[in-house]
C-alpha cells in the first residue's frame, strides 16, 4: 500500500487589527511540520484567499516555504478565479516563491456562470498548456459546479504535470470510483474526510482534512493506525474526527476555525475572520467553545484545558 498523505487547507492569521500576522502564521505552519501534514497555502475557504492582496498572498506562499520546506511538501492553492488569465498569473506567483505544487479549481460560478463541458475542457487546457509545474486539480463542488470525472482524467492523461487530484467535497465513493478506473494508477487520488476510511481501503491515497488546523495530532493519529492495519483503532479515532465535523458544519468555511482558534488560544485566533466575513456574536462563540470539551477528544480536551475552558 502506497504511503497515505494527510493535506490540509490552512487558515490565514490576521492580527487585531486585520493584517496579515506573519508570526502566528509561521506558529501555525509548524504545527503542521510537527504533524507532518502537507499544508495549501492561500485557499479560498479556510485561507480566506479572496479577502487577501497580491502582496500578502505572495508573502503567505514566501513563509509558507520558509518556515516548510525540506520537511514537508508546501503547495498552493490559489484564489477563487474568473478565467485562466487570473488562475496563470496566480500560478506563476506561487511558482516563483519555490512551492512544490500548485492546486487549480475550474473557474468560479460567478453570476450563476456555470461552464460547459466544452468550456471547462478550454479552461484547463489554456491553464495546463501555459503551467509546465506539478499540479493539482480539485473538481470541487463548492465552485458551484462539479466537473464530470471524465472531464478531469483526461485532463490527468494530457497533462503529464498533473500529479494528483483532491476530491475535497466529494464524500461519496460514487465519483472516487468512476475517477479511480479512469486515470493512470500513479495519480494520487485524496478523499475528504466523510467516507474516507471505505475511499482509503479501495485505494485513495490521501486524507484532505482541514480539521489539521485544530486538531492536528488526531488526524495524523486516524492515518497512523489505519496505516498501521489497526482497523479498530483507527475507526475510533474516525467516529472522534466526524463527530468533530458534524459539530462545526454548521458554521461554514473559515468561520468555525477562527471561532477555534479563538477561545483555544491558537496561534492568530485572536484577529478572526476578515471582511466580508464576520466573526458570529460573542454569545454564540461562548455556545460553540462550551460544547467543545463535550465532545470527548483527547486532543480537543488537551488544548481547552490550556486555554481554560475546563
Amino acid at each position: 500500500m502506497p504511503k497515505i498523505d494527510i493535506v490540509s487547507r490552512n487558515s490565514t492569521t490576521f492580527t487585531k487589527s486585520k493584517e496579515l500576522d506573519e508570526e502566528a502564521l509561521r506558529q501555525t505552519l509548524q504545527r503542521f511540520v510537527d504533524s507532518e501534514i502537507i499544508v495549501y497555502l492561500v485557499s479560498g475557504g479556510s485561507g480566506e484567499a479572496n479577502a487577501l492582496t497580491w502582496d500578502e498572498i505572495k508573502r503567505i506562499y514566501e513563509i509558507g516555504v520558509e518556515v516548510c520546506k525540506g520537511k514537508i511538501p508546501v503547495y498552493a492553492n490559489i484564489p477563487e478565479v474568473k478565467n485562466a488569465r487570473e488562475a496563470i498569473s496566480y500560478a506563476r506567483l506561487a511558482i516563483e516563491c519555490k512551492v512544490d505544487m500548485v492546486n487549480f479549481y475550474g473557474p468560479a460560478s460567478l453570476h450563476g456562470f456555470r461552464p460547459t463541458d466544452a468550456e471547462l475542457v478550454a479552461y484547463f487546457d489554456e491553464v495546463l498548456s501555459t503551467i509546465q509545474f506539478p499540479t493539482v486539480l480539485a473538481p470541487n463542488p463548492t465552485q458551484g459546479y462539479t466537473p464530470k470525472p471524465k472531464i478531469i482524467a483526461d485532463m490527468c492523461h494530457k497533462y503529464s504535470q498533473v500529479k494528483a487530484v483532491n476530491l475535497v467535497g466529494l464524500s461519496g465513493d460514487a465519483y472516487f470510483l468512476e475517477l479511480r478506473e479512469l486515470v493512470n494508477p500513479d495519480i494520487d487520488l485524496a478523499v475528504p474526510l466523510p467516507g474516507s476510511m471505505n475511499m482509503l481501503t479501495l485505494g485513495a491515497t490521501g486524507l484532505i482534512c482541514n480539521l489539521s488546523n485544530i486538531i492536528p495530532k488526531t488526524v495524523r493519529q486516524y492515518v497512523d493506525l489505519f496505516e498501521a492495519g489497526d482497523l479498530a483503532g483507527a475507526g475510533k479515532v474516525y467516529a472522534d474526527l466526524e463527530r468533530f465535523n458534524r459539530y462545526v458544519e454548521h458554521w461554514s468555511g473559515a468561520r468555525w476555525q477562527k471561532m477555534a482558534m479563538r477561545v483555544l488560544k491558537l496561534p492568530g485566533g485572536e484577529g478572526g475572520l476578515r471582511l466580508p466575513m464576520l466573526m458570529p456574536p460573542d454569545d454564540e462563540v461562548q455556545r460553540f467553545a462550551e460544547g467543545l470539551p463535550k465532545l470527548g477528544i483527547p486532543e480537543l480536551n488537551e488544548l481547552a484545558r490550556a486555554a481554560g475552558l475546563h
